[in-house]
């Protein structure tokens, strides 16, 4: 009798263990596939993404990146046809112009002006002058500094780099001799970051302001006041220019 009871009890024990073993492969063949590999993914990495992935993700991050777009430096140089007595009046309402478009009087003479103007303000700027007085010349340029702006950039980021681990070798320097070499290349590193801090500022100047050059000239005569002839002097005048057409053929 001990002996059946024994033997059933082996029996149901190895099908409840038998259950048991089947409803757990079956849970995970129901299991999410992504479930799976996110489970499989924490356990081996504690949940964190691994260092080679994060620290490469970084460097990329942290290096300068080309503009989407070009960097331009518009410039305009035009030469209108303006009296002289008519030159302070152009000239000032060039400016006031320029000031309303945001910009300002770069340089002013006698008989010209530079003034500069928010880049998106060029061409507005630009026509409106023309529309001052007789246009004798005009040439316009757009300066593509794209690529030297970015390796501006670039050079600057590696000097930066350099100057953070002198300047963390200057605190861990063991004797003078060590901290007094660090620090001459400290010195001649810093100057060359502030070089390249200068450059980059002009070009970011450049860029977002664009200049425009007007000179005036006078309208052209064939006398002036000083060289203005006489009541006899437009007789021989005369007497030339007909000889002139009578025997001279342009």
């Amino acid at each position: 009798m001990n002996k059946l009871v024994q033997w059933l009890g082996v029996a149901v024990l190895a099908v409840f263990t038998s259950h048991c073993s089947s409803g757990k492969a079956a849970y995970r063949d129901t299991m999410p596939a992504p479930a799976m590999r996110q489970s499989a993914s924490e356990s081996t990495s504690g949940g964190v993404s691994s260092p080679a992935s994060v620290s490469a993700g970084e460097v990329e991050d942290s290096r300068p990146q080309a503009p989407q777009s070009p960097l331009l430096i518009y410039t305009s140089q035009l030469s209108l046809e303006v009296k002289e007595a008519d030159i302070k009046q152009v000239s000032g309402q060039i400016v006031d112009k320029a000031k309303g478009f945001g910009g300002y009087l770069s340089q002013r003479a006698s008989n010209s002006l530079i003034v500069r103007v928010p880049a998106k303000e060029f061409n507005t700027l630009n026509d409106y002058i023309k529309t001052l007085a007789k246009v004798k010349y005009e040439n316009v340029t757009a300066q593509d500094v794209t690529m030297h702006y970015t390796d501006l950039k670039i050079r600057l980021d590696v000097q930066l780099k350099m100057l953070a681990r002198y300047q963390d070798l200057l605190k861990r320097a063991a004797n003078v001799k060590e901290a007094v070499e660090v620090e001459r290349e400290l010195s001649r590193i810093t100057e060359r970051v502030e070089q390249l801090k200068g450059q980059i500022r002009y070009y970011d100047s450049q860029i977002s302001f664009s200049t425009i050059n007007v000179s005036f000239q006078e309208p052209y005569s064939a006398f002036t006041k000083e060289t203005k002839p006489g009541p006899l002097g437009w007789v021989f005048y005369g007497l030339y220019v007909g000889v002139k057409w009578l025997f001279v053929w342009d």
